[in-house]
């Protein structure tokens, strides 16, 4: 073979593997919205990243909204909705900046000023200043705690955990339902402050878990301990950026990252501190990847399912992975309705072209480690 001939085969290989790389979004049908059931006795609404103000964010909190107005018209029982970090992208809650008032004060009124209705931001790493010096972390999420706090005088909303912590900061929406809130950018900087250390903050969660063993758990963050999206290395070459950024995801380097060495090592105190309490969470909420998934986890000191509601106001793919039960790259939220039957949770999506939100995918959550009730989605016939 010639120098020339090797040359053109070496270079169609590489577009070949290139090509055979270039992920594709897991594409599922759209699931038929479910019967109406009667009123909840509780309902709570999950939306993470909506930190940017754009035509998605926008057509999102609207649409929230008006979910939220309709559940409290229904006379149903306690509402929270949790905006699960990256509140203000790109460095979080600036002094002399009306922009991210400005941002915070959209989230805050898609509550619709409901007195019933409670809201609880949770700090993501863009809101504490998205790598950059503790100190400026630490004010950024005060500062923002401050203007949440301002904007909400009028209704119950609030920064949970508060201070700049890692908390976990709970709250009880119903008499068998405990929500636990987790600074988990606090847990991954592990800053020097007066919040106590790692081992001290998994003591008091494996504490709180164990005295709240009979109410039904869940735990909200901003990093999800599962993802099937680029945060847990699941993307191809040049998908969002240079070769660089594909090497760097893949390496674990990034600490925001699950395949990093501090990122592994909280998601394994997470789940010791699960297995010796004996407390098996629902689920755990978060968002960090830009995408809405659905996640059936197995295993020991595993929660139930990780739901992934990232998608506030900005896309990333995702992919399949081990348990995935629904998964897109739209825009949206989540609402999770408990009821006397069991929770359901149900996904609202915006295409990446736009239109309407719609909900497009909904199951029943199961308590037990052996059941389960949330069918995977079929997939997109144009996916098969």
């Amino acid at each position: 073979m010639s120098h020339c001939a090797q040359r053109v085969l070496a270079f169609s290989t590489v577009l070949t593997l290139l090509f055979a790389c270039t992920p594709a979004q897991v594409r599922y049908a759209t699931v038929a919205s479910p019967v109406p059931r009667a009123a909840p006795r509780a309902t709570l609404f999950l939306v993470g990243d909506a930190g940017e103000i754009n035509p998605h964010s926008t057509a999102v909190l609207r649409h929230l909204r008006e979910n939220v107005s309709s559940v409290v018209s229904e006379g149903s029982g306690s509402v929270v909705v949790a905006f699960l970090g990256d509140n203000l992208y790109e460095l979080g809650a600036s002094a002399d900046s009306e922009g991210d008032r400005a941002i915070l004060e959209a989230q805050v009124a898609a509550l619709g000023g409901h007195a019933q209705v409670q809201g609880v931001f949770i700090p993501g790493n863009h809101d504490w200043s998205r790598g950059g010096a503790d100190v400026l972390g630490r004010r950024g999420v005060r500062l923002q705690q401050d203007w949440i706090s301002r904007l909400g005088a009028t209704s119950n909303v609030r920064l949970l955990p508060a201070d700049a912590c890692p908390g976990p900061a709970t709250l009880d929406i119903d008499t068998s339902l405990h929500l636990v809130f987790v600074d988990t950018e606090w847990l991954l900087r592990q800053p020097a402050d007066d919040c106590g250390g790692v081992d001290a903050f998994f003591e008091r969660l494996e504490d709180d878990l164990a005295s709240n063993r009979a109410k039904q758990v869940i735990v909200l963050s901003h990093h999800p301990l599962a993802s099937g999206g680029p945060h847990a290395g699941h993307l191809a070459l040049f998908e969002r950026g240079p070769f660089l950024y594909y090497l760097l995801k893949k390496s674990g380097v990034n600490v925001q990252d699950l395949g990093s060495r501090r990122y592994s090592a909280m998601i394994r105190r997470f789940r010791e501190s699960f297995e010796s309490s004996g407390v098996r969470p629902l689920f755990q909420a978060s968002g960090h990847d830009h995408s809405l998934q659905v996640i059936r986890l197995a295993g020991p000191g595993q929660p139930g399912y990780q739901l992934v509601s990232g998608a506030g106001s900005r896309s990333t793919n995702s992919r399949r992975i081990e348990g995935t039960r629904y998964a897109t790259n739209g825009y949206g939220y989540m609402r999770v309705d408990f009821h006397d039957a069991g929770p359901q949770a149900t996904v609202y999506v915006r295409p990446l072209e736009g239109g309407e939100l719609r909900p497009a995918f909904s199951c029943m959550l199961a308590s037990a480690a052996t059941s389960d009730t949330c069918a995977e989605a079929p997939m997109a016939s144009d996916a098969r």
